[in-house]
């Protein structure tokens, strides 16, 4: 009746919390998938519940067991084991053998977790050291640099004592101008404030097993999988997953990774670039204003992101050089992605101005697109 039951509810009903105590219905979650258990953790040790929900551990009888403890008959006690059967205690056994590993199993998880924070604080404590020894180095070299510049000073006044003796009478004075020059030429090559300052470091693209940070959280973490369409990337710090987009992570060493904007600027920015070097020996560009549409100067992003619109609208500007003008097909819809469009039209370094197209060439659904 109880199977039948609850069956019935699982059938017609959002959802049933049912107590039972009958041991068939502990065995409905291996039969049907709409079912599972649960229970309430009992102390061994103590004899008394903890009120500790157990999640996918059906309950055990300890019924017997806490009557002998309360002082019925043992002979009592004895005679209702014999009613239990054999069936019953190997069930008790099992749900007591899962609750043991579920401990254990709890028990690992917080180990690995305070082993987690140990090494979270130990590698801050590295970070902090690695940054104090860089102070110190750049400090020593600010130290070497005074002391050079000390020396090269001394040296130059004592030349020039010897170009002023040597201008007096002696004709070989051109010789010292000489040894100052090579003076000056070592000292623009040791000298670390006169040297070339070293190029940043490029940004890092984040793949599958790295660590990185994430700053807003303060933690570091494992990258589970590398970034997707739209920039996400799936982490695990401790036993927590999350997905995080690209621009809230770092490396370990600081550095930024670059996103999809950053790259279509760069290559926008060596465009232009690269532009401005042909444009003296470059014949005149077409009028804009009467350039012809082809399918060489049209770009169709009906349905695109716009992440993804930036990007072929990049390529598009630089193959439509040719032809002094670009038509955009973008649509009407929301107008999210026009104003997407608009928006990076704005910076774009190869746009001298757009406007909507005339009705008979798409009016409000298509951009028209001149370039300088």
């Amino acid at each position: 009746m109880a199977i039948a039951l609850l069956q019935y509810l699982a059938q017609h009903s959002l959802l049933t919390v049912a107590t039972t105590h009958f041991g068939e219905l502990k065995a409905l979650k291996y039969q049907d998938a709409r079912f599972e258990n649960a229970s309430v953790e009992f102390d061994d040790s103590s004899m008394q519940p903890t009120y500790r929900l157990l999640w996918g551990i059906p309950g055990r009888s300890n019924a017997l067991t806490i009557a002998k403890r309360l002082g019925l008959l043992a002979s009592i006690v004895d005679e209702a084991q014999t009613y239990v059967g054999g069936a019953s205690q190997d069930v008790n056994q099992v749900i007591a053998g899962l609750e043991a590993q579920r401990r254990r199993q709890e028990t690992k998880a917080r180990e690995a977790t305070q082993l987690l924070h140990q090494t979270e604080k130990l590698h801050k404590e590295v970070s902090q050291k690695a940054a104090a020894l860089q102070e110190r180095e750049r400090e020593l070299k600010i130290a070497q640099e005074v002391a050079v510049n000390e020396a090269i000073g001394t040296a130059k006044s004592e030349i020039a004592q010897i170009i002023r003796r040597l201008q007096a009478g002696d004709q070989t004075a051109q010789n010292a101008q000489m040894a100052t020059e090579t003076l000056n030429q070592i000292s623009e090559k040791h000298l670390p404030s006169r040297k070339q300052p070293a190029k940043p470091k490029p940004g890092f693209m984040p793949k599958t097993g790295d660590r990185i940070r994430i700053p807003s959280l303060g933690q570091t973490a494992e990258v589970l999988s590398g970034p997707d369409a739209n920039e996400e990337l799936s982490v695990r710090f401790g036993i927590m997953k999350m997905t995080v987009k690209l621009t809230e992570i770092e490396s370990l060493d600081g550095q930024k990774p670059e996103t999809k904007a950053q790259l279509a600027k760069v290559a926008a920015q060596a465009a232009a670039t690269a532009k401005a070097k042909q444009a003296a020996s470059e014949p005149a560009k077409p009028n804009p204003e009467i350039a012809i549409r082809t399918a060489n100067n049209s770009i169709d992003l009906r349905g695109a992101r716009v992440s993804d619109a930036e990007i072929e609208i990049d390529r598009a500007l630089s193959k439509a050089v040719e032809y002094g003008a670009l038509w955009i097909i973008h649509g009407k819809g929301t107008g999210q992605l026009r104003r997407g469009v608009h928006e990076f039209l704005d910076s774009h370094p190869q746009v001298s101005r757009y406007e909507l197209a005339s009705q008979k060439e798409g009016g409000g659904g298509v951009t028209l697109v001149y370039l300088k």
